[in-house]
Parts: structure tokens; C-alpha cells; sequence
């Protein structure tokens, strides 16, 4: 598992960012879940292997 921080923003948060973070299996799991590219900016902060 990876826990992934990333920051994002859309046209309602704009011009500030807002930082998430996840655990998901894969970097394209997490732009899938948050819909990452698709109608905001985002940037990846870190990824970190956990333990499962």
C-alpha cells in the first residue's frame, strides 16, 4: 500500500491549494478515486510504501 500526499484546486478553491492524503494500492488508483486531472490541478507531495 502507498500513502500518497498530494494538493489539488479547482475552480472553487482557486488560487489555494488544499492538501489530501490516501492509502490506496497505486499512484493512478488515487488520481482515480479523487479525480485527479480531470477538472483540477493537483500536485504529488510524497509517496511512502506502508505495511499492509
Amino acid at each position: 500500500m502507498l500513502r500518497i500526499v498530494f494538493e489539488y484546486r479547482d475552480e472553487y478553491c482557486s488560487p489555494k491549494w488544499n492538501t489530501q492524503e490516501c492509502v490506496v494500492r497505486s499512484i493512478e488508483e488515487c488520481k482515480r478515486i479523487y479525480g485527479l486531472g480531470v477538472d483540477c490541478e493537483y500536485r504529488i507531495i510524497s509517496v511512502k510504501k506502508i505495511s499492509s
